[in-house]
């Protein structure tokens, strides 16, 4: 029997992307109720402590939570700075991460805990190590935010770049 063979082909398919905010793609991120964490005009999660009503940022010295990690998230009982939801029909594998972009203190951090809905922790993140975790189709993870602004001054910002990747 013989095989075909040939030397170049061109095959032209229709591909559609829409771009959708935040909350409605793939992976679907979601603000909580606090109003450092909010949803831009865009679409996109931004996490902004100026936007409180007077304040143009944290103290030094000090430790703010967004969240509550003794929430009782299936009940939506429990507060979180964010959720993620896997809005894809396959189970994906999850890794969050924080990089420090501004000139922070060596003694403070950020840190991300991931929790699932039965209020377990699944993971954590901060600016020293990764977290991963798993998402089935259609499941949500809560997160709640940790800054512990030791020895910061007003010289130092601990501004960041928030990243999750799915697999």
């Amino acid at each position: 029997m013989g095989s075909a063979a040939f030397t170049s082909g061109s095959v032209d398919r229709t591909a559609t992307v829409d771009v959708v905010g935040d909350d409605q793609a793939f992976t679907g991120l979601q603000a909580g109720d606090s109003v450092v964490v909010q949803q831009s005009d865009g679409g996109q999660l931004s996490i902004d402590f100026s936007q409180a009503a007077n304040a143009d940022g944290i103290n030094g010295d000090a430790n703010y939570t967004i969240g509550d990690k003794t929430g009782d998230f299936e009940n939506e009982t429990g507060s979180y700075a964010f959720n993620i939801t896997n809005n894809d029909g396959s189970a994906h594998d999850y890794t969050l991460s924080y990089a420090f972009t501004g000139s922070q203190s060596s003694s403070s951090s950020v840190t991300f805990t991931v929790y699932d809905s039965t209020d377990t922790q699944i993971a954590s993140a901060s600016d020293s190590n990764d977290g991963s975790f798993s998402l089935a189709a259609g499941e949500t993870a809560y997160v709640v935010m940790e800054v512990d602004s030791t020895g910061a001054t007003e010289s130092n910002d601990l501004d960041g770049d928030v990243t999750i990747t799915a697999t």
